[in-house]
């Protein structure tokens, strides 16, 4: 078992101004590097209201660990302290696919023109 969050692992992470310090799944895309040095990570949240967007990325319920049907809603890539994170990820890294498909989400979501 890791010390430290891993990139393209999701994990339950209570999100800063959600309402209730509602806990949900959210994948960390920063770099490992960083993630064990740093007191802080990048991540995307998931939600399980799948409406379709350019800079939406689906995952199918038990990819990664995911409960349920969900999206990563690239937009919304924000930092948080480690400490808010659970302490083991839901499950497995995602695949490499995937993490590709959500890097162009987030492309997509500070405006570089995607081929």
């Amino acid at each position: 078992m890791n010390s430290f969050p891993q990139r393209g692992c999701l994990y339950w992470v209570a999100i800063p101004g959600e309402p209730d310090r509602k806990q949900r799944p959210a994948l960390v895309v920063s770099m490992n590097a960083r993630n064990r040095l740093a007191g802080d990570v990048l991540v995307i949240p998931a939600s399980t209201t799948l409406r379709p967007a350019p800079t939406h990325v689906r995952a199918r319920r038990g990819t990664g660990g995911l409960p349920r049907d969900s999206v990563l809603k690239c937009e919304q890539i924000t930092t948080v302290p480690k400490r808010l994170l659970s302490p083991s990820a839901l499950g497995g890294p995602l695949s490499e696919t995937l993490l590709e498909d959500v890097e162009r989400g987030v492309l997509r979501a500070m405006g570089v023109p995607i081929p």
